[in-house]
């Protein structure tokens, strides 16, 4: 198990918010609970991962700040005639993440002193990097596709292209973290 540390977080409300959120990002909004997920750029490669909260009328998103910065800008980009607003809180939040039997489950915890940062997270669960995701990464080429994509949700940012190749064919590589700390993608 380990513990990741956020500091701030991307708060969403307004009437439109959970219906906004789930028509862009590639997990379905689930209620009262934890998950992970992608948002996914046209094209259907992976711009950011993150955690996303449900509460009765708001939606949080955690990771770290410079992401948060890049979430709402791309948020707000998409954000026309909606009625939801977005601001980052400034507030400490534990998380406990379980990647124990190939899957992987978020909790709330409390403050401890051994957490995970954010990127040794990254490497240790073989999430994509930002260099990795610079680089162009679509879901289907990380270990996590089916805890962090939904293809049962219907329609979302980058869907068609993700649903292509898990239907119709397999990625030719894989993300993986080497030894040394680097993340590579290997050829399948």
């Amino acid at each position: 198990m380990y513990v990741l540390k956020s500091l701030n977080y991307l708060k969403f409300t307004g009437i439109d918010t959970f219906t906004f959120v789930d028509s862009l990002i590639s997990n379905s909004v689930k209620t009262d609970k934890l998950f992970f997920s992608y948002l996914l750029g046209p094209d259907g490669k992976i711009l950011n991962w993150f955690i996303c909260e449900t509460k009765p009328e708001e939606l949080y998103i955690y990771q770290e700040i410079e992401n948060l910065h890049n979430l709402s800008q791309m948020f707000n980009k998409y954000k026309i005639r909606i009625n939801c607003e977005l601001q980052i809180v400034n507030e400490n939040k534990y998380l406990s993440v379980d990647t124990s039997d190939d899957t992987i489950t978020v909790n709330h915890t409390f403050e401890t002193p051994d957490t995970t940062s954010w990127e040794d997270f990254e490497l240790i669960t073989e999430l994509p990097s930002k260099k990795i995701i610079e680089n162009g990464i679509i879901p289907n080429e990380v270990s996590w596709l089916d805890y962090f994509v939904d293809y049962e949700k219907g329609c979302f940012m980058g869907q068609e292209q993700t649903s292509r190749i898990k239907f119709r064919g397999r990625p030719r590589r894989l993300l993986k973290t080497t030894s040394s700390r680097t993340q590579v993608m290997e050829k399948i």
